[in-house]
C-alpha cells in the first residue's frame, strides 16, 4: 500500500505544472501561513515609489529636510521592495548622519545591504557605514531623550566595524575596519580582542598597506601582557615571533630601529626567565641536567645579554664540579657565626 501511494504521488508530481516561487510543501498540507512570498515589487509599486522619491529629492534640494524625510520614511514603509526604497534608505541615512545620529544611520544603511544588495551605490553605503563606526570610535555619544548626552559607544563601534567586514570582505575598508577594531579594543583594555582583530588582518589581508602596522601592534600588544621574568613567557614568545616576522617582511620600514630595540628587550626578558629556571634546578633541586638545559636556552635566546653571561658562569661551575651553596646552607653558616 505504501509503495502504491508513493507511485501515485510521484505520477501526480510529474504531471503537475512547474512549481511557482510561492508554492511550498506547506501549501500541500493546508498551511498557507508559511508559504514563501516573492520579494519583488509590482510595476505599480515601483512607479508609485519612484514618483514619491522624486518629490522627496525636490524637497531636499529646496532644503525642506523634514518634509523630505517624511516622504522617504513612507517609501521605506509602504514600498520596501522597490528600487526606490534603496535610495530612500540611503538618503535618510545621510540626513541622520547630518544630525550625528550615527547608530540609526548605520542601521538604515545596513537595511540596504540586507534588502538591496544590487544597489548601484553599494560602495558609498560601505563608506558611509565606516564613517558612522569611526564617529563612535572617536567618542561620539548618543542622546538620552534626544537632549542629554549619553555614554560613549565603543562597543557599538566594534560591532559596526565587524559588520563592515562581513558586508564587504573583499573591499578596501575591511582591513581598515579590523585595524580600528583593534584600536577600540585597546582603548577598552581588551587586548585579547585586539589580538584577534590584528591576527585576522595579517592572515586575510597580508598585502594590505596596514599589514606592517598590524604586525608591529600585535608584537606590542603581546609585549604589554608580559608581567615579568618570573611569570609564564607565552606572551613574550609571541611578541618575539611577531617582531622577527616584521624584520623579515618589512626590512625597509621606518619602525626597524624601534622593532630591533623591542625585540632585544623581549629576548633579554625571556633569557632571564630561562636563567631563573636554571637557578631553581641548580640551587634548590640539585638537578644539574635540568639546570644545564635552561642555562643553554638563555645563551641561545640572547647571547649578549647579562642573563646569558650569568648562565655561562653557572655552566662553567657545573662542568668544574662546583657544588652550589643553597640558601639553607647560607642560613646555617650565619647562625654559627652569630
Amino acid at each position: 500500500m505504501h509503495r502504491t501511494l508513493l507511485v501515485l504521488l510521484a505520477l501526480w508530481l510529474s504531471l503537475a505544472p512547474p512549481l511557482s516561487a510561492e508554492f511550498s510543501l506547506f501549501n500541500l498540507f493546508g498551511k498557507d501561513k508559511d508559504k514563501v512570498e516573492l520579494r519583488v515589487a509590482t510595476n505599480e509599486d515601483e512607479a508609485a515609489a519612484a514618483e514619491m522619491l522624486e518629490a522627496a529629492m525636490k524637497k531636499l534640494e529646496k532644503g525642506s529636510t523634514w518634509s523630505a524625510n517624511r516622504r522617504l520614511k513612507k517609501i521605506i514603509k509602504d514600498y520596501p521592495r522597490s528600487k526606490a526604497a534603496a535610495e530612500a534608505l540611503f538618503q535618510r541615512a545621510q540626513l541622520l548622519m547630518a544630525k550625528e545620529r550615527w547608530t540609526k544611520a548605520f542601521e538604515a544603511l545596513q537595511e540596504i545591504v540586507r534588502q538591496h544588495p544590487n544597489y548601484s551605490k553599494f560602495d558609498q553605503v560601505i563608506i558611509a557605514q565606516f564613517e558612522c563606526a569611526s564617529a563612535l570610535m572617536d567618542g561620539a555619544r548618543g542622546r538620552i531623550f534626544w537632549v542629554l548626552p549619553g555614554f560613549r559607544q565603543y562597543s557599538k563601534a566594534t560591532q559596526q566595524f565587524e559588520q563592515i567586514v562581513i558586508n564587504a570582505p573583499y573591499g578596501h575598508y575591511a582591513p581598515m575596519a579590523l585595524m580600528n577594531m583593534a584600536i577600540v579594543s585597546e582603548m577598552r583594555n581588551k587586548p585579547e580582542d585586539a589580538i584577534d582583530a590584528l591576527d585576522r588582518l595579517i592572515n586575510y589581508y597580508p598585502q594590505s598597506m596596514l599589514a606592517p602596522e598590524a604586525y608591529y601592534n600585535l608584537a606590542q600588544t603581546y609585549g604589554s601582557l608580559v608581567e615579568g621574568s618570573e611569570y609564564d613567557q607565552g606572551s613574550t614568545r609571541q611578541a618575539i615571533s611577531y617582531y622577527e616576522d616584521f624584520l623579515i617582511l618589512f626590512p625597509d620600514s621606518t619602525f626597524i630601529g624601534e622593532v630591533e630595540s623591542n625585540l632585544e628587550r623581549m629576548e633579554n626578558l625571556l633569557a632571564t626567565s630561562r636563567l631563573n629556571l636554571g637557578d631553581f634546578y641548580y640551587y634548590t633541586q640539585s638537578n644539574n641536567t635540568a639546570a644545564l638545559i635552561f642555562y643553554n636556552e638563555a645563551i641561545t635566546i640572547a647571547p649578549e645579554s647579562e642573563a646569558a653571561i650569568e648562565a655561562g658562569i653557572r655552566i662553567s661551575d657545573i662542568e668544574a664540579g662546583v657544588r652550589p651553596i643553597s640558601s639553607a646552607s647560607i642560613i646555617r653558616k650565619l647562625l654559627v657565626i652569630d
